[in-house]
Protein backbone atom coordinates (compact mmCIF):
# COMPACT_ATOMS: atom_id res chain seq x y z
CA UNK A 1 0.00 0.00 0.00
CA UNK A 2 1.47 3.60 -0.86
CA UNK A 3 1.09 6.45 1.09
CA UNK A 4 -0.86 8.12 -0.86
CA UNK A 5 -3.49 5.27 -0.50
CA UNK A 6 -3.55 5.29 2.93
CA UNK A 7 -4.00 8.38 3.46
CA UNK A 8 -7.06 8.40 0.82
CA UNK A 9 -8.64 5.79 3.08
CA UNK A 10 -7.83 7.50 6.76
CA UNK A 11 -9.83 10.87 4.80
CA UNK A 12 -12.63 8.59 3.40
CA UNK A 13 -12.89 7.16 7.27
CA UNK A 14 -12.83 10.59 9.09
CA UNK A 15 -15.60 11.71 6.13
CA UNK A 16 -17.89 8.96 7.35
CA UNK A 17 -17.50 9.51 11.28
CA UNK A 18 -18.35 13.65 9.98
CA UNK A 19 -21.64 12.52 8.44
CA UNK A 20 -23.11 10.20 10.66
CA UNK A 21 -22.30 12.34 13.73
CA UNK A 22 -24.57 15.41 11.64
CA UNK A 23 -26.99 13.00 11.20
CA UNK A 24 -27.07 11.74 14.88
CA UNK A 25 -27.06 15.28 16.01
CA UNK A 26 -29.57 16.79 13.91
CA UNK A 27 -32.18 14.12 13.86
CA UNK A 28 -33.22 14.91 17.80
CA UNK A 29 -33.71 18.33 16.82
CA UNK A 30 -35.84 17.86 14.34
CA UNK A 31 -37.93 15.29 16.08
CA UNK A 32 -37.78 18.06 18.68
CA UNK A 33 -39.29 20.95 16.48
CA UNK A 34 -42.68 21.16 15.26
CA UNK A 35 -42.52 21.72 11.54
CA UNK A 36 -44.30 25.12 11.14
CA UNK A 37 -44.13 28.44 13.92
CA UNK A 38 -45.94 27.46 16.77
CA UNK A 39 -50.00 29.29 17.02
CA UNK A 40 -48.89 31.58 19.49
CA UNK A 41 -45.73 32.72 16.75
CA UNK A 42 -48.99 33.27 14.10
CA UNK A 43 -51.13 35.35 15.85
CA UNK A 44 -48.44 37.40 16.61
CA UNK A 45 -47.69 38.11 13.02
CA UNK A 46 -51.39 38.44 12.47
CA UNK A 47 -51.33 41.61 14.95
CA UNK A 48 -48.70 43.13 13.47
CA UNK A 49 -49.80 42.73 9.57
CA UNK A 50 -53.35 44.41 11.37
CA UNK A 51 -51.54 47.35 12.93
CA UNK A 52 -49.02 47.89 9.85
CA UNK A 53 -52.04 48.05 7.62
CA UNK A 54 -54.27 50.34 10.08
CA UNK A 55 -51.31 52.30 9.88
CA UNK A 56 -51.48 52.43 6.10
CA UNK A 57 -55.02 52.97 5.99
CA UNK A 58 -54.70 55.93 8.66
CA UNK A 59 -51.58 57.46 6.40
CA UNK A 60 -54.19 57.05 3.35
CA UNK A 61 -56.94 58.82 4.90
CA UNK A 62 -54.20 61.42 5.71
CA UNK A 63 -52.78 61.87 2.01
CA UNK A 64 -56.35 62.13 0.64
CA UNK A 65 -57.95 64.59 2.91
CA UNK A 66 -54.18 66.60 2.37
CA UNK A 67 -54.69 66.72 -1.09
CA UNK A 68 -58.43 67.97 -0.68
CA UNK A 69 -57.34 70.65 1.45
CA UNK A 70 -54.52 71.70 -0.99
CA UNK A 71 -56.91 71.89 -4.15
CA UNK A 72 -59.25 74.03 -2.46
CA UNK A 73 -56.70 76.36 -1.08
CA UNK A 74 -55.80 76.23 -4.64
CA UNK A 75 -59.30 76.73 -6.53
CA UNK A 76 -59.21 79.16 -3.80
CA UNK A 77 -56.01 81.18 -5.11
CA UNK A 78 -57.30 80.97 -8.78
CA UNK A 79 -58.27 84.34 -10.29
CA UNK A 80 -60.97 84.53 -11.95
CA UNK A 81 -59.76 84.94 -15.66
CA UNK A 82 -58.24 81.44 -14.74
CA UNK A 83 -61.44 80.02 -13.12
CA UNK A 84 -63.20 80.70 -16.88
CA UNK A 85 -60.39 79.43 -18.49
CA UNK A 86 -60.52 75.78 -16.72
CA UNK A 87 -64.16 76.44 -17.52
CA UNK A 88 -64.17 77.24 -21.09
CA UNK A 89 -61.22 73.82 -21.35
CA UNK A 90 -64.04 71.34 -19.70
CA UNK A 91 -66.64 72.80 -22.13
CA UNK A 92 -64.66 72.61 -25.25
CA UNK A 93 -63.59 68.91 -24.65
CA UNK A 94 -67.49 67.73 -23.63
CA UNK A 95 -68.29 69.12 -26.77
CA UNK A 96 -65.76 67.33 -28.22
CA UNK A 97 -66.82 64.78 -26.88
CA UNK A 98 -70.07 64.93 -28.23
CA UNK A 99 -69.23 66.17 -31.38
CA UNK A 100 -67.25 62.92 -31.90
CA UNK A 101 -70.66 61.00 -31.10
CA UNK A 102 -72.87 63.09 -33.71
CA UNK A 103 -69.75 62.47 -36.26
CA UNK A 104 -69.97 58.53 -35.44
CA UNK A 105 -73.60 58.16 -35.25
CA UNK A 106 -74.06 59.67 -38.20
CA UNK A 107 -71.39 57.56 -40.10
CA UNK A 108 -73.69 54.23 -38.78
CA UNK A 109 -76.13 55.94 -40.29
CA UNK A 110 -75.39 56.03 -43.55
CA UNK A 111 -73.94 52.75 -43.55
CA UNK A 112 -77.11 51.37 -42.38
CA UNK A 113 -78.74 53.02 -45.16
CA UNK A 114 -76.23 52.11 -47.94
CA UNK A 115 -77.01 48.60 -46.31
CA UNK A 116 -80.75 48.89 -46.83
CA UNK A 117 -80.09 49.50 -50.03
CA UNK A 118 -78.32 47.23 -51.16
CA UNK A 119 -81.20 44.78 -50.08
CA UNK A 120 -80.15 43.89 -46.38
CA UNK A 121 -83.05 43.55 -43.60
CA UNK A 122 -83.25 46.45 -40.96
CA UNK A 123 -81.52 44.19 -38.15
CA UNK A 124 -78.52 42.74 -40.58
CA UNK A 125 -78.05 46.50 -41.74
CA UNK A 126 -77.87 48.21 -38.37
CA UNK A 127 -75.65 45.23 -37.26
CA UNK A 128 -73.19 45.16 -40.35
CA UNK A 129 -73.23 49.08 -39.98
CA UNK A 130 -72.34 49.59 -36.97
CA UNK A 131 -69.57 46.83 -37.38
CA UNK A 132 -68.41 49.03 -39.70
CA UNK A 133 -67.86 52.13 -37.52
CA UNK A 134 -66.22 50.22 -35.26
CA UNK A 135 -63.80 48.54 -37.53
CA UNK A 136 -65.03 44.66 -36.84
CA UNK A 137 -64.38 43.38 -40.81
CA UNK A 138 -65.36 39.75 -39.12
CA UNK A 139 -68.48 41.02 -38.21
CA UNK A 140 -68.90 42.44 -41.82
CA UNK A 141 -68.28 39.55 -43.66
CA UNK A 142 -70.62 37.72 -41.56
CA UNK A 143 -72.87 40.10 -42.13
CA UNK A 144 -73.10 39.84 -45.72
CA UNK A 145 -72.87 35.88 -45.73
CA UNK A 146 -76.16 36.51 -44.43
CA UNK A 147 -77.15 38.89 -46.83
CA UNK A 148 -75.98 36.21 -49.49
CA UNK A 149 -77.75 33.13 -47.85
CA UNK A 150 -81.14 35.46 -48.00
CA UNK A 151 -80.73 36.18 -51.39
CA UNK A 152 -79.60 32.73 -52.37
CA UNK A 153 -82.96 31.98 -50.40
CA UNK A 154 -84.98 34.25 -51.90
CA UNK A 155 -84.04 33.68 -55.53
CA UNK A 156 -84.67 29.85 -54.74
CA UNK A 157 -88.57 30.55 -53.84
CA UNK A 158 -89.19 32.94 -56.33
CA UNK A 159 -87.80 30.86 -59.32
CA UNK A 160 -89.87 27.84 -57.76
CA UNK A 161 -92.67 30.09 -57.64
CA UNK A 162 -92.43 30.80 -61.40
CA UNK A 163 -92.02 27.41 -62.72
CA UNK A 164 -95.13 26.90 -64.76
CA UNK A 165 -97.16 23.53 -63.55
CA UNK A 166 -96.69 20.23 -65.25
CA UNK A 167 -99.54 19.45 -67.58
CA UNK A 168 -101.09 16.20 -68.67
CA UNK A 169 -101.49 16.84 -72.18
CA UNK A 170 -99.67 14.46 -74.71
CA UNK A 171 -96.22 14.44 -75.11
CA UNK A 172 -95.23 16.16 -77.97
CA UNK A 173 -93.79 13.99 -81.22
CA UNK A 174 -91.53 14.96 -83.96
CA UNK A 175 -94.08 16.10 -86.17
CA UNK A 176 -95.44 18.87 -83.41
CA UNK A 177 -92.15 19.91 -82.67
CA UNK A 178 -91.20 20.85 -85.96
CA UNK A 179 -94.91 21.97 -86.87
CA UNK A 180 -94.34 24.57 -83.70
CA UNK A 181 -91.01 25.30 -85.13
CA UNK A 182 -92.23 26.35 -88.34
CA UNK A 183 -95.12 28.19 -86.91
CA UNK A 184 -92.72 30.20 -84.71
CA UNK A 185 -90.91 31.31 -87.88
CA UNK A 186 -94.20 32.36 -89.83
CA UNK A 187 -95.30 34.16 -86.60
CA UNK A 188 -91.60 35.91 -86.38
CA UNK A 189 -91.95 36.76 -90.68
CA UNK A 190 -95.34 38.18 -90.01
CA UNK A 191 -97.19 35.41 -91.70
CA UNK A 192 -100.02 33.28 -90.29
CA UNK A 193 -99.51 30.31 -88.67
CA UNK A 194 -100.07 26.59 -90.24
CA UNK A 195 -102.69 24.52 -88.57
Amino acid sequence: MTPKSAERKTDMAENTNLETEMTEQTAPEAEAKPAGPSLEELAAQVASLTEALNKQKKATDNASSDAAAWKKKYNATLSEAERAEAERQENERQLRAENEALKRDRTVSAYSNRALALGYDADLAAATAEAMANGNMDAVFDGIGQLIAAVKTKTATENLSRQPSLSTGTPPTASTVQKDEENKMRKWMGLNPKK
